[in-house]
């Protein structure tokens, strides 16, 4: 340890008798001091433990005349010297907190000083930034309120304002300072309030809204910011007034361009800004650079964090972002013949661009609170949507806006949209094709002149009579920012609403997708690899529609998983990480509905004789505790003995019925063999049990026809006859008699 403080109160000293010592030193070693103190902790070691009483206080010594050094740095007499002050003061509160507590009362004052001279703008820029740090790191510290924040704030508020007029370069930061001073300390800002309003309103008129659009935002935010500082009215009165007064400019501005009065009785609440211009050549372009300063102000207070509940007159806000969606349409149906009027349509772009901006931020600030209000946001994207003009900015912002709603609100916002809305959504995913020519070359027996033969019909015929493709169509395609919000909206419907789709529009849709990624596949080779790689997101965004549309699948539609899984697989090649990022989470994720799996099975009911077993083992264990598993198993395998034992006994008792029934199966079928002379069947002994009528039966079927005494006729001896054991070993070993349905043909066999 002693060393390493060794080491920084070296470097310390070095720094300060010799790269610091006079003005020629700091300007030609600034540089290098910055480097160090930003690349070593040299402050780190002030109170440190387990470090000797010398060179603790050597240490403490050197870093006091670098206290001394920078603070006559920052009041010198040279802009070099201030500039090297401000920034290792800076940078040395940065790096020791206790440092910052000791001096920061000084260093504050000293800063202060220096915003009132006349000094560069790197010096102020660099002032501003150092006290904005000051005020940002002791501002949740209660020992500081009193000293720093309560007696230096309100004096740099006032110095910043002052400021302004000398240095009109330096309105960005002093419009960060003012913002950060209002929404930190709004009680101290009170008497600052009119001033900085002031200021805001002079960058809000318009006039700087194209040269200088992010100072507008700035000046926005600023005065959104004052708005919740309250004053001589609360901060939600006043918060409310300031969306009025945005309101009422805007409307003032629509009626003047639409050359129509005001709706309401009385006027609206307006900001006290410059009039518009008498000729309307160049009022109207007025008119609609200060809408847009306008918006950006309802956009800030929508936006911006509040303390308290306010309430947000969200009927009037969306009025006005309708009426703004409705200038063009009334522009183009006017009956008043003005010249004028062709102006509009130059500006609908940024009139309805506004609307759009003003309609996305209510979305994002009221969350579920715009469910009531759904159906006026689908009328004015319908009017959108009438596209008038052909602008790919518009486009762009329409479509983010239908994703962001669609996102938010799924089915709730897509009842009110019109079929043509979602048919013109699927219509700008449309790439435009490039398509190179091919080249033809003609052979050189066409283009010498050669003799040729003529046929009959007086043709020439020759070996070629045609050119000689040498490359085929090259098709490149055409990307831009609007088919990519297309897509993107496309993909929100898909995922979140896709019955929208009627079966003709999926299948176009779809086809569509399909067609833009076989096209790259086919002329994407061709294409250099800054192309491929700039396409890269519109490829991936291709992907996640079609993944899109196969997990949500019209039951009316062709299937195109086939496809599908061929172009996934075919992305498992693309050059760009993200593509096949896409393609292989999509093939995981289509992977069940390819290979589909049962669901469980249930097992097949056991046998009665385990089922026994269990319930036996079962009732022993519980009946008996101490008797063994041996000996309940030794008693179950001879229950399973016993039980052979009685099958096999009842086998044995049906022997004689088995043989039985085989006789009588041989008696019936093979009748026995008759000569000329009568012979009466013999009846065996087990016949006479059988009932009467039985027997009959039987004796009757077993007796062939008689034949008479004297033959008319001499018969041919009969053929040779086999005896019954004959047949009956010929007869299969069934045990079951065959069975001869009545009426069919074997029973006359």
């Amino acid at each position: 340890m002693d060393d390493k403080v060794a080491r920084a109160e070296r470097t310390l000293s070095l720094l300060t008798t010799t790269f610091l010592a006079n003005t020629e030193a700091v300007k030609a070693n600034i540089s290098l001091v910055l480097d160090t103190v930003l690349s070593q902790n040299l402050f780190a070691y002030i109170d440190a433990t387990g470090v000797s009483v010398e060179t603790a206080k050597r240490y403490t010594s050197a870093v006091q005349k670098w206290q001394a050094r920078i603070n006559s740095l920052v009041t010198g007499k040279t802009s070099e010297t201030r500039m090297a002050g401000v920034l290792l003061v800076k940078h040395t509160a940065l790096q020791s907190p206790q440092l910052l507590s000791e001096n920061v009362a000084k260093w504050t004052t000293s800063l202060l000083g220096v915003l009132g001279k006349a000094e560069v703008m790197p010096v102020l820029i660099a002032t501003l930034q150092t006290l904005l740090a000051f005020i940002d790191a002791v501002r949740d510290v209660p020992m500081f309120y009193r000293d720093i924040i309560s007696a230096q704030v309100p004096r740099m508020n006032q110095a910043i304002l002052a400021m302004v007029d000398k240095n009109p370069d330096l309105m960005s930061q002093v419009l960060e300072v003012l913002d950060r001073s209002a929404t930190w300390f709004p009680t101290l800002f009170r008497p600052s309030i009119d001033k900085a309003e002031a200021l805001c309103l002079r960058l809000l008129d318009g006039s700087d809204m194209r040269n200088s659009p992010e100072l507008c935002e700035q000046a926005a935010k600023c005065l959104a910011a004052l708005s919740l500082a309250g004053g001589k009215i609360t901060a939600e009165e006043r918060w409310f007034q300031c969306a009025q007064q945005a309101m009422g400019t805007i409307q003032q501005c629509i009626d003047h361009m639409m050359c129509t009065g005001s709706d309401a009785g009385e006027p609206a609440q307006q900001f006290a800004l410059p009039l518009l211009a008498d000729d309307f050549a160049v009022s109207i372009p007025q008119a609609a650079d200060r809408i847009s300063a306008m918006t950006e102000v309802l956009i800030a207070l929508l936006t911006q964090p509040t303390h308290v509940d306010i309430p947000v007159p969200v009927d009037g806000i969306l009025g006005i972002a309708s009426r703004l969606a409705m200038v063009p349409v009334r522009a183009g149906s006017s009956k008043n013949a003005r010249s004028e009027y062709d102006l509009i349509p130059l500006l609908t772009p940024q009139i309805q661009r506004a609307s759009i901006r003003i309609m996305a931020v209510l979305a994002i600030a009221l969350g579920s609170h715009m469910q009531p209000y759904l159906s006026a946001v689908a009328r004015a994207v319908t009017a959108i949507n009438t596209r008038q003009v052909v602008s790919p900015a518009l486009n762009v912002a329409l479509h983010c806006l239908l994703q962001l709603y669609i996102e938010r609100y799924g089915y709730g916002f897509v009842m009110h949209l019109p079929y043509d809305l979602v048919v013109s959504t699927a219509d700008d995913i449309c790439v435009q094709q490039k398509t190179k020519a091919a080249k033809v070359t003609m052979t050189a027996s066409e283009s010498a002149p050669s003799s040729k033969k003529r046929g009959g019909n007086g043709k020439s015929r020759g070996p070629n009579t045609f050119g000689v493709i040498e490359s085929a169509q090259a098709t490149h395609i055409h990307w831009d920012d609007t088919v990519l919000a297309a897509l993107k909206t496309v993909l929100a419907l898909l995922q979140h609403t896709p019955t929208v789709f009627t079966s003709a529009l999926r299948t176009r849709v779809d086809s569509q997708v399909l067609t833009l990624l076989m096209l790259f596949a086919i002329g994407g080779m061709e294409m250099p690899f800054a192309s491929r790689q700039s396409d890269a997101p519109h490829r991936a965004l291709l992907y996640r529609c079609l993944e899109a549309s196969i997990l949500s699948p019209d039951p009316w539609q062709k299937a195109i998983l086939p496809h599908a899984v061929s172009a996934f697989s075919a992305g498992l090649a693309d050059p760009s990480t993200a593509v096949r990022d896409v393609c292989a989470e999509a093939l995981v994720t289509i992977d069940p509905i390819i290979h589909s799996r049962l669901p469980a099975q249930l097992r097949e009911p056991d046998t009665k004789e385990n089922f026994s077993n269990e319930n036996q083992v079962s009732w022993m264990m519980s009946d008996c505790d101490n008797t063994s598993i041996d000996a309940v198993l030794s008693g179950v395998q001879a229950d399973n003995q016993s039980d052979d034992e009685d099958d096999k006994k009842m086998q044995v008792a049906d022997e004689p019925v088995v043989e039985e029934v085989k006789r009588f199966k041989q008696d019936t079928i093979v009748p026995p063999v008759v000569k000329k002379s009568t012979v009466v069947p013999v009846v065996e002994a087990r016949e006479y049990n059988k009932p009467l009528h039985n027997q009959t039966s039987q004796q009757s079927a077993a007796l062939p026809p008689q034949q008479p005494t004297t033959s008319l006729f001499n018969t041919p001896a009969p053929p040779a006859q086999t005896s019954a054991a004959e047949v009956s070993d010929n007869n299969d070993d069934d045990d079951i008699p065959d069975i001869v349905m009545e009426g069919s043909d074997s029973e006359y066999e």
